[in-house]
């Protein structure tokens, strides 16, 4: 078994794979993720990052959906909604993402992603 911090740097160097565009690499890793970790949220939340940048939301919809509606799991679900134009449904999670939020950060991002739709 992997060790809890261990896989907390493969989820962070995922990211690091996805803000550069390396959806391969980031892909291969969340991979990882899933197989450490697979009741955990953290492969399949970024494997549906991956599919956004490899411009699936259609996959990335799909994948949030079969996960627990976390805040995070629920702002992904509503960017993923905006980019296949479903902007009625967008709008209602990220508003309520913005709301009730425990993370300053998420209900932030939630905010922003709103108001640039």
């Amino acid at each position: 078994m992997i060790e809890t911090d261990a896989v907390r740097a493969l989820v962070d160097i995922g990211f690091i794979a996805l803000s550069r565009g390396l959806d391969r690499h980031a892909e291969a890793i969340f991979d990882g993720v899933t197989a450490a970790r697979p009741d955990g949220e953290a492969g399949p939340l970024g494997m549906a990052l991956v599919a956004l940048l490899r411009s699936d939301a259609d996959r990335a919809v799909k994948l949030l959906r079969t996960l627990p509606p976390s805040d995070p799991v629920r702002l992904f679900l509503g960017m993923a909604l905006l980019r296949r134009g479903d902007r009625a449904d967008a709008a209602r999670i990220l508003t309520d993402v913005a709301a009730t939020a425990a993370d300053a950060g998420t209900a932030d991002l939630a905010r922003a992603t709103l108001a640039g739709a």
